[in-house]
């Protein structure tokens, strides 16, 4: 594009230097070529920003037709078509969404070989620990039989299977302590064994009469005497 816009440029200098047009005509068509260079010049740029950004993508197999993503951590569905200059999503409402490569800062791939699932649960610091961390291992042992043929490991030193990690948070303002469960699975049964694990855990709380921690509302009441004098 800027090379047509020198190139009239030139042409029209010719036209001015043989008089065969005029300095107002001059004037007026160097200030539209311009204006017209720069629109194209921030055109150009955004393209080629697009290119550049498509080239890795596609360099690097960050990702391929058909993988789960998320884009910037706000659009996400499976990729239906890689582009040079765009990246196509079919996201869960079967909208398909275009996101142009240069705007692409991000990309969390959930279709890679192996994942970890991680489930989190607040329970009540009224709970004992003990019983929470045994009701936690009831739940890796139902999921590690229902699903060991999708367990991986990382490593040959790593164990096979979910485990309990433990008590990860426990803070003063907080609705009850953290407690966590892991474990690596293939990626295509990802969704479904993370999906199975939360449910699993609710069945085995409410066996064994743990609450969940939830958020409450405490109101205080002042005397309205004390309030008064206080005024």
């Amino acid at each position: 594009m800027s090379y047509y816009i020198m190139l009239f440029l030139s042409v029209i200098l010719i036209l001015r230097e043989f008089e065969i047009v005029d300095a107002t005509a001059f004037g007026s068509l160097v200030t539209g070529a311009s204006i017209v260079g720069i629109v194209a010049g921030v055109a150009s740029q955004s393209i080629l920003k697009d290119i550049f950004n498509g080239f890795f993508i596609l360099f690097e197999k960050q990702i391929q037709v058909g993988d789960f993503i998320v884009i910037n951590e706000e659009f996400r569905g499976s990729v239906e078509e890689i582009g040079i200059r765009s990246v196509s999503l079919r996201d869960w409402d079967l909208k398909r969404i275009t996101i142009p490569n240069g705007n692409i800062n991000s990309i969390r791939n959930y279709s890679k070989d192996v994942m970890r699932v991680i489930v989190h649960v607040r329970v009540s610091y009224e709970e004992d620990p003990i019983k929470v961390l045994d009701s936690l291992q009831e739940v890796c042992n139902i999921m590690n039989e229902n699903y060991k043929e999708y367990l991986v490991k990382l490593r040959p030193s790593s164990n096979l299977g979910f485990k309990v990690y433990g008590i990860t948070d426990i803070e003063k303002i907080s609705i009850g302590a953290k407690y966590t469960i892991t474990g690596v699975v293939t990626s295509e049964k990802y969704f479904a064994i993370l999906r199975e694990a939360k449910l699993q855990v609710l069945i085995v709380f409410k066996k064994n009469n743990i609450k969940i921690g939830y958020p409450t509302n405490i109101n205080i009441l002042a005397n309205e005497d004390n309030i008064n004098e206080e005024l």
